[in-house]
């Protein structure tokens, strides 16, 4: 009688030991599905056909990435619902957080594609972001169109229950004429599964706000991260700087990025921070990939080797794909002071400075390098050659806003030419690679200060970064300096660019929102503005 009982007891306690097992592994995890999305591209569909085409497309993905499994969230770009300069007919008022479940209202008070999202989060069980043009009703502090109405690029949240759950304006608008600043930074946070999220959007990436509020003041882990990105080189490619972002943050960004190569967007990716991505794409077409996971609690609180990368060939393969994708180039390059690597010695030891006397930068560069003798000297070829180069001043982007920027980096370039440095060659399977990087030090001393920080940047020509596996990332301090420190673990003959990309925010200028601004070094503002009028008009023809 007594062993009866006894093994009750113990299947009872074994069988409540299992159950608190099974919820604390799924309270520690949750699955997330980032989608890089094609948008519709037929130009002579309305705004209206072209929100309905692209809601269809949206819950079709819905359904295919929760078929026969639990999923979480699922986010999707900026910009690819409705199209940038759409907003006056598909713009949306929003319902209030939380109260109103539009699957079930019965008041024809809000457009019936918030009903849809409304539904299909309930019908799948999943959290789901979108974003879109929110239309708000103007008061008397707020600069209005003619129909006393307001735009914000707005990123919205549908919880389980088809309630919205948050919503976020964006700050830092690229341009994005008509639509408006938020008066106050949305600080936008919720929870999943005992997970915190914040939420951004796309150009916020440069910015303290809100990404600093997010990750520094209330500690949130997870970053979902909605964006219509133009990748930039030699720094500013998509996912080089979503992996650089979410290293140095240190924090889980799920980028969710619009696919169109011919206008330079695409570049999706869930990043685990100093442990890297665990799956990043960028496609060659504009199309549609979806990118699902389970991240745990501690993914970034725990060493774990992630994505390795590739070998030689598999970065070719990809970057043969890739001679159409449209890229930007730092409009700042030809400023950069810089020193032709000298590959007639297999170790190199170089510092170039770059600045005035109060805002003065100086990069340490030591390199060693192997020439393939045997290739170097095939004129029939194109090959590359590198830079050492350093900046300290103020650039334009795109001529919306000017940014104080400290950087350093090893790039790769048409000639000896600082300005053609950021540029590819046109056809890639015409390029040779007769240098193998062995190893790279970069050291650069910042000013410490909480107008300021820095990033590892890396590229591959395959407009991947490398693994983070193959280069260190560090600093020390000294008085009222911080050096930080990157460096090459790994050999590289397909590297086009390796650097370190700081912002300094207090030589921030906003030419659009702000009549007088601090420029910090009124001579790169001067020489910007004389371009910034051509490159709104660019701009604006790429979006």
């Amino acid at each position: 009688m007594y062993s009866t009982k006894f093994s009750i007891t113990c299947i009872f306690i074994f069988n409540v030991f299992c159950n608190i097992q099974f919820i604390f592994a799924q309270d520690s995890t949750y699955t997330v599905t980032v989608v890089e999305y094609g948008p519709n591209l037929n130009y002579s569909l309305s705004p209206e056909e072209r929100l309905e085409f692209n809601t269809r497309n949206y819950v079709d993905i819905i359904a295919k990435a929760t078929e026969n499994k639990d999923m979480d969230l699922i986010i999707f770009p900026e910009s690819t619902l409705t199209y940038l300069n759409s907003y006056a007919t598909t713009a949306a008022t929003l319902p209030p957080l939380y109260d109103v479940v539009l699957c079930n209202y019965s008041e024809d008070s809000y457009s019936k594609f918030l009903e849809e999202f409304s539904c299909a989060a309930i019908k799948y069980n999943v959290t789901i972001v979108i974003n879109l043009t929110e239309k708000d009703k103007c008061d008397t502090s707020t600069n209005c169109d003619e129909t006393d109405h307001i735009f914000y690029n707005t990123n919205v949240v549908f919880g389980t229950n088809g309630s919205l759950l948050a919503r976020y304006r964006k700050f830092n608008l690229f341009g994005e004429y008509g639509k408006s600043k938020p008066a106050y930074p949305d600080i936008s946070i919720f929870k999943i599964r005992n997970s915190s999220f914040g939420l951004m959007t796309c150009f916020d990436i440069q910015f303290t706000t809100p990404a600093f509020n997010l990750t520094r003041q209330h500690q949130v882990e997870n970053i979902i991260f909605p964006l219509n990105w133009i990748s930039e080189l030699p720094f500013l490619t998509a996912l080089q700087t979503e992996q650089m972002w979410a290293q140095e943050l240190d924090v889980v960004l799920l980028a969710s990025g619009s696919s169109n190569p011919s206008r330079g967007a695409g570049g999706s990716g869930i990043f685990l921070g100093k442990n890297g991505p665990l799956e990043q794409v960028i496609l060659s077409n504009s199309s549609t990939k979806i990118l699902s996971h389970q991240v745990s609690k501690d993914a970034i609180s725990t060493n774990i080797s992630l994505v390795e990368g590739t070998n030689d060939t598999d970065v070719d393969n990809i970057a043969k794909t890739l001679d159409d994708f449209f890229m930007l180039v730092d409009p700042t390059i030809a400023e950069h002071n810089f020193k032709v690597l000298n590959t007639n010695e297999n170790s190199v030891t170089e510092t170039v400075c770059h600045g005035d006397e109060i805002n003065v930068l100086c990069c340490n560069f030591n390199v060693s390098v192997t020439v393939n003798e045997k290739i170097e000297n095939n004129n029939d070829y194109d090959s590359y050659t590198y830079l050492l180069v350093a900046f300290s001043g103020v650039r334009t982007f795109s001529g919306f806003y000017y940014g104080g920027i400290e950087q350093c980096g090893v790039v790769a370039c048409l000639n000896e030419t600082v300005s053609s440095c950021g540029r590819r060659f046109s056809n890639y399977s015409n390029v040779i690679w007769p240098l193998t990087i062995n190893s790279i030090n970069i050291t650069g001393n910042f000013s410490s200060s909480e107008n300021k920080i820095q990033f590892p940047t890396t590229l591959l020509s395959s407009i991947y970064p490398l693994p983070v596996s193959h280069y260190t990332w560090d600093y020390e301090t000294r008085d009222s300096q911080i050096i930080k420190r990157l460096e090459l673990n790994k050999p590289q003959s397909r590297l086009l660019a390796f650097g370190i990309y700081g912002r300094d925010f207090s030589r921030d200028w906003d030419p659009l929102r702000n009549n007088t601004g601090n420029d910090g070094s009124g001579s790169n503002v001067v020489k910007g503005s004389l371009i910034s009028l051509f490159l709104l008009v660019v701009v604006s023809l790429i979006l």
